[in-house]
């Protein structure tokens, strides 16, 4: 109900299709901080919202994620988790490895990268008990779920579990990204992909079996729909009526 609000015509997200009115990330944020009794950081840092621990102790974080719907046979969400192409840049210069060069050990520091993020943290932040939200909907925006995960990112681990490979340009045959995957129960899935000259997205597929929650699958309700100008007029009906040519 609370993601509903934001239909009403101030959601982050306008439908090109429709016009109409659907919640955004920021929204999402706001909606689980209000749900859980936690504040949000409006910032781009690790978590976007800290919640107090009922024991009294260091917060626990959500990191929230927005994405659409993956096709029912990959059996995975998706998140991204980052887009910091310089500071994966600096890290393989750091440990003078090349990415197109020697996948395993760029695919390693990689996880390692994201996760020492969380450790950073841990002075601060109850990270054990801290995880990934993930809102999904469907193309048109009619169907939701939410899916929990753990924080950690080494459900399969990057050093034994997983098989990392370069992609090429099919029209250039430059190297274009890193991929991770792994087996599924015979199924290759892929788990992880790093676009390191491309915008530097850190793209993460983990499977819907590891989730702590996997919710029903709900639609939003539709309030009443207000112009802006309609709902500044019903919030300061006085200084409207002043103003309005």
């Amino acid at each position: 109900m609370i993601l509903s609000t934001f239909r009403d015509g101030g959601g982050q997200n306008v439908l090109k299709s429709t016009g109409e009115s659907m919640p955004g990330f920021r929204d999402f944020e706001r909606a689980t901080a209000a749900v859980c009794g936690g504040q949000t950081r409006e910032d781009k840092g690790v978590f976007d919202v800290l919640v107090p621990s009922p024991g009294g102790g260091n917060p626990y974080g959500i990191s929230c994620k927005m994405t659409g719907k993956r096709p029912a046979k990959h059996m995975s969400s998706f998140m991204e988790l980052t887009n910091s192409a310089a500071k994966f840049a600096a890290e393989f210069r750091r440990l003078n490895v090349s990415w197109a060069h020697d996948p395993a050990m760029a695919g390693n520091a990689m996880v390692d990268l994201v996760s020492s993020w969380h450790e950073a943290l841990s002075g601060e932040v109850d990270v054990a008990h801290s995880a990934y939200l993930v809102l999904v909907h469907d193309a048109p925006w009619r169907k939701f779920q939410l899916h929990a995960f753990p924080l950690t990112l080494k459900a399969a681990d990057p050093r034994t579990d997983v098989q990392w490979t370069v992609m090429y340009n099919r029209k250039t045959g430059a190297p274009s990204s890193l991929r991770g995957t792994i087996d599924d129960n015979g199924r290759e899935h892929v788990l992880w992909e790093l676009y390191p000259t491309s915008g530097g997205q850190c793209k993460y597929y983990p499977l819907l079996s590891w989730a702590t929650m996997v919710s029903p699958e709900f639609e939003l309700e539709q309030p009443t729909q207000e112009s802006l100008p309609d709902r500044a007029e019903e919030y300061f009906p006085d200084l409207w009526a002043a103003v309005r040519p």
